[in-house]
């Protein structure tokens, strides 16, 4: 609910700031592909191919699955 006097709201400055809220959840198919690429990923310690790499688990080659890291702009943690 917003509250306000008169037709304008007027907002101070440190009111703005994050508070800790919630990043929303992304239920998207891309939301979802990104999540499950991340966690084969994260299973097989970002090996990439090879027949224990992600791109096998998941399914598809290497190169495709290259693509789609650079499309859902999937990095390596450092």
């Amino acid at each position: 609910m917003i509250l306000t006097h008169g037709s304008t709201l007027h907002v101070p400055a440190d009111a703005l700031k994050s508070r800790g809220a919630v990043p929303a959840v992304d239920n998207s198919l891309a939301g979802a592909q990104r999540q499950h690429i991340l966690q084969v990923l994260e299973g097989c310690h970002w090996v990439i191919a090879g027949p224990t790499g992600a791109a096998a688990r998941l399914g598809m080659k290497r190169s495709s699955l290259q693509y789609r890291l650079q499309k859902l702009g999937i990095v390596r943690p450092t």
